[in-house]
């Protein structure tokens, strides 16, 4: 899931960067397709975003002052 979600991310932006460089005419579902995924691909990204500690926090959580 997080492959496709980082796939998608920089997939669909990259896509209409090359194919504005090399000179493509992008179809209209082409393009939507890609914003599509530049969007579905940060959601999917943001959403697996954790609030807790990192898995290999220990039981003290840094230095007491």
């Amino acid at each position: 899931m997080a492959k496709g979600a980082w796939t998608a991310l920089f997939g669909g932006p990259a896509y209409l960067l090359i194919a504005s460089i090399v000179g493509w005419v992008v179809p209209g579902w082409a393009a939507l397709g890609a914003v599509a995924a530049f969007v579905g691909g940060f959601t999917v990204v943001v959403l697996r975003l954790g609030d807790g500690p990192s898995r290999g926090a220990g039981p003290d959580n840094g230095a007491v002052l």
